[in-house]
């Protein structure tokens, strides 16, 4: 018989005790957490999640300030990802400040994503298409004895590889690669935040840094993982959502489950975050990127009379409501997770 079967057939006290003690333990942490979520929330942001809210402000900016309001209705278009030249003042090239972000998951071959998505079921390796233009310079043909006029010209090879790399950094989405140059932008450390290409990977730390954190362990870790809907966010704070097949995971506890036992670089886990730029009384702004092709703010109301989200804009959240509940198109999310700063 299977050990656990042999648990649950022959209950002994000692088992029963242990497993009240793990329960009221994990319940205690929990209590610590959300102490701890609470008592920052009411202090001011600090000096380096200003610097990165900042920074998302101007890349919205820069990509054309493409704005969503508190309904979730696209009000103002801004640059897409794919768009080369704009000739317009104070905007940059929009895929050349992707292909910045990238640099902050990994500064090594440029930070480019590995592969190269182009919609078909399979994905073809960037490595592998770049050495394949190497090899077809005229240079290297000629040197192979293949006659004169063949191959690729060095200014035709720039071409292929520039728009290699366009694609790369287009194609792959570059939201968490975003939010990783932010805490770039805010002078992080490696051991103070995950630089990586999966939201999961930095939220899931931020949730072993609050575990920690209630066992009264010391963690250098910059945020730590709260409940969204009874923490008030502040500037700099990520709000976060779990989308895609893993849009199941739509309470805090469910997708903090999964977070609290997956290693860095573990199964994946589809997620978006955005940062927080601005709170008032009435709800908050937050931008992200790869919203919509771009750098986009979005505006997310506080329930009326409270410094917490509308339980609107998540699918669960307008059973009690019914029909006072607003549509809340495009942001319409299991937004569950506050990752704040600590």
């Amino acid at each position: 018989m299977p050990a656990t079967s042999l648990l649950f057939a022959f209950p002994t006290a000692a088992f029963c005790a242990a497993l009240a003690l793990m329960l009221s333990a994990s319940a205690a942490q929990a209590a610590d957490t959300a102490s701890s979520c609470a008592a920052t929330a009411g202090a001011p942001a600090s000096s380096r999640a200003r610097v990165m809210a900042a920074a998302a402000q101007q890349e919205h900016m820069r990509f054309g300030e493409q704005t969503l309001d508190a309904e979730g209705r696209l009000t103002q278009a801004g640059a897409f990802e794919a768009e080369d030249a704009l000739g317009l003042p104070g905007v940059t090239v929009p895929w050349r400040r992707v292909l910045a972000y990238w640099r902050a998951v990994d500064p090594s071959d440029r930070g480019l994503p590995s592969q190269v998505r182009f919609g078909a079921l399979r994905p073809a390796d960037r490595g592998l298409l770049k050495e394949a233009l190497n090899q077809s310079t005229s240079a290297r043909l000629q040197g192979l004895g293949v006659g004169p006029d063949q191959g690729l010209a060095a200014s035709e090879l720039r071409a292929a590889t520039t728009a290699l790399d366009r694609v790369a950094v287009m194609d792959t989405p570059w939201s968490a690669a975003f939010v990783s140059w932010l805490a770039q932008q805010a002078g992080l450390g490696p051991d103070e935040f995950v630089f990586s290409e999966a939201h999961v990977d930095y939220a899931g730390a931020a949730w072993q840094a609050a575990t920690a954190e209630a066992a009264g362990q010391v963690t250098p870790y910059a945020m730590r993982a709260c409940d969204l809907a009874t923490t008030s966010p502040r500037v700099g704070d990520l709000v976060c959502h779990a989308r895609g097949a893993g849009a199941g995971l739509a309470s805090f506890e469910r997708i903090g489950a999964v977070l609290a036992g997956r290693p860095t670089g573990g199964p994946a886990l589809p997620m978006h975050c955005d940062v927080v730029v601005a709170v008032d009384a009435t709800g908050f702004d937050a931008i992200g990127g790869n919203v919509l092709q771009s750098v986009s703010l979005r505006r997310l109301d506080f329930a009326p009379g409270t410094a917490q989200l509308d339980p609107s804009y998540r699918p669960d959240g307008c059973a009690a409501l019914q029909s006072r509940c607003t549509d809340r198109h495009m942001s319409l999310q299991p937004w569950t997770l506050l990752l704040q700063w600590r």
